[in-house]
């Protein structure tokens, strides 16, 4: 197992049971983000392996709500790259903004997130910000659960990047129901 997916194991962070993930599937176990991304000392390691697999061009990080905000606020602090957050669904107070912070047409944007299933998330997140034109260059989860989300980025023009993945450095029996 990777610093990593140890960190995660013993953080407590996976969690065995039924639950029903964000693209509705079932599962056997979760994998509690916030369990990991508010524990300092492993925020820190995983901060800094996110840093070390920055492109050297990329101008803004970027992130969906609300899990991955953890992530892209102290990244953008480690590197001192500007960063934005992306809203799920339309807000309805203030400007109505689906991305806070400033994207300018033409710049390199990574997108990080948290925990990618079938990579949903961070794909609707890629095409928004090309919508409003931004060039997504990177694609970076903490954990991929290895169930889609390497594919259906490929089967879209992208490459998706992990720090660890099910069944490679982290073990988790799944039982699909």
């Amino acid at each position: 197992m990777s610093d990593i997916a140890t960190l995660i194991e013993n953080s407590g962070a996976i969690k065995r049971g039924k639950f029903k993930l964000s693209d509705g599937a079932l599962t056997d176990y979760y994998i509690d983000k916030y369990v990991f991304e508010t524990d300092p000392e492993v925020l820190e390691v995983i901060v800094e392996q996110l840093a070390d697999l920055l492109d050297d061009d990329v101008d803004v990080v970027a992130g969906p709500e609300l899990g991955a905000i953890p992530l892209v606020t102290a990244v953008s602090l480690e590197t001192h790259t500007p960063s934005i957050y992306v809203r799920k669904g339309e807000k309805h107070l203030g400007t109505q903004a689906r991305v806070e912070g400033t994207l300018e047409r033409g710049q390199s944007v990574a997108i990080l997130e948290d925990v990618s299933t079938t990579g949903g998330t961070i794909l609707e997140t890629a095409n928004l910000i090309e919508e409003l034109g931004g060039v997504v260059s990177q694609l970076i989860v903490v954990v991929d659960r290895n169930e889609g989300a390497v594919e259906n980025a490929e089967s879209q023009g992208y490459e998706l990047e992990y720090l660890v993945q099910i069944g490679e450095n982290l073990q988790v029996e799944n039982r699909p129901r």
